[in-house]
């Protein structure tokens, strides 16, 4: 399990292709999921075995999403526009920061340091 900080504006990559997004809306920190259409994005309820179907909105606080199959995201935590995201994933999924991502798509950085 990772857990990064984010503020407000910035993102997590996940697997290349689904950008996480913290938002504010009044005085909530909330998460926003750009993801494929193909890519489920559900919350996960109590009961683990019933999964409602989400768009792919606004988060808030409390909630634990499924990404996919794989990808888990629970939001755990805020203190004065820090939002801590607990990500549970198989360690062949890549998940970086935007700002470390977009590093090494500029070449900037070797993957293989990770």
């Amino acid at each position: 399990m990772l857990i990064v900080g984010r503020e407000v504006g910035q993102s997590v990559i996940i697997d290349n292709d689904i950008k996480v997004t913290v938002l504010q809306s009044d005085s909530r920190l909330k998460l926003v999921i750009d993801a494929p259409d193909h890519i489920l994005v559900s919350t996960i309820k109590q009961d683990p075995d019933k999964l409602q179907k989400l768009k792919k909105t606004d988060r808030k606080i409390g909630d634990t999403l499924l990404i996919g199959e794989h990808v888990k995201i629970a939001m755990i935590q805020t203190t004065s526009g820090l939002l801590r995201i607990a990500i549970d994933a198989p360690k062949e999924i890549s998940i970086f920061r935007e700002e470390i991502y977009k590093r090494q798509a500029k070449g900037l950085i070797n993957s293989s340091n990770f």
